[in-house]
C-alpha cells in the first residue's frame, strides 16, 4: 500500500505536514509508511505544537516518541 494525502492544506499547513512525514520517511523508510502515520501527520500539522529544529535526529527521536506514545499510551 502506497499512503497519500490527498486533502487540501494552506501552505503552513502542508509545510508542517511534510515536515513530519519526511521524519517518519527517515525513521521507518518510505515504502513503510503506513496510512496511519499519513493521518498522524495531517492531525499534528494542524496542531500548533513546535518540534525541535536544531538537529534531524532530534526531530525523529520527536515524532518517534510521539508515535510510539499514540500507540502505547506511555
Amino acid at each position: 500500500m502506497t499512503p497519500i494525502c490527498t486533502r487540501e492544506m494552506e501552505p503552513p499547513t502542508k509545510r508542517r505536514y511534510d515536515f513530519a512525514m519526511s521524519s517518519f520517511s527517515r525513521i521507518y523508510g518510505v515504502p513503510h509508511v503506513t496510512q496511519d502515520m499519513v493521518d498522524f501527520s495531517f492531525e499534528w500539522a494542524l496542531g500548533e505544537e513546535i518540534a525541535p529544529l536544531d538537529c534531524l535526529n532530534h526531530v525523529d527521536r520527536y515524532f518517534r516518541n510521539l508515535w510510539d506514545t499514540l500507540h502505547t499510551g506511555r
